[in-house]
């Protein structure tokens, strides 16, 4: 679907690309450049890759897609933690981000490269900028701190909590040995 020329004009204004064109191949280990059956039309189209991406397109390349199910993305490393959710502990993913890029999308916003955190698994902020991705990081340090505190409280009460115990255990000997409970 074209876009018109003044659409076109206001997006190139905002800095964001109207719909991605066919590019000449960066320079190696940068992206990949393939060739894929644009399903509405039935042409072929090359398509660059941003930089990074780690999805494997070949599905792409072999049957007609429409442009629109075309997209980038790259992950971080995995972080897992045992979370109990039905009483067992199990590894859930946490704290995971792609970056990804949509070229075709409805949304504009999604035509550059956003980021995405998962939570836990399944469980995603999605459509970040670089702005709201850090939003995102200053809540999450913020509950780090947070949480860097507790641990510190816990210490304390765990610390007068053995304490009480052992009081409490020294007052019970004298009157368990006179025979009193």
């Amino acid at each position: 679907m074209a876009q018109s020329a003044i659409s076109q004009h206001i997006a190139a204004l905002a800095g964001i690309p109207p719909q991605p064109v066919a590019v000449e191949p960066p320079a190696p280990g940068e992206s990949r450049t393939w060739t894929f059956t644009d399903r509405r039309t039935g042409e072929p189209f090359t398509y660059t890759c941003m930089a990074g991406c780690t999805l494997n397109h070949q599905q792409d390349t072999e049957r007609p897609v429409f442009r629109e199910d075309v997209w980038c993305w790259f992950w971080d490393e995995a972080l897992t933690l045992p979370v109990n959710e039905n009483g067992q502990p199990e590894e859930f993913r946490v704290l995971s981000t792609v970056v990804k890029v949509e070229p075709w999308s409805a949304k504009v916003a999604e035509r550059l490269p956003f980021a995405v955190v998962e939570l836990v698994d399944d469980h995603f902020i999605d459509g970040l900028d670089p702005d709201g991705l850090e939003t995102v990081i200053n809540t999450l340090a913020a509950r780090l701190d947070r949480m860097r505190e507790t641990r510190r409280r816990l210490i304390e009460v765990r610390e007068q909590y053995k304490q009480r115990a052992i009081r409490n255990q020294a007052d019970e000997a004298p009157r368990a040995r006179e025979g009193r409970s």
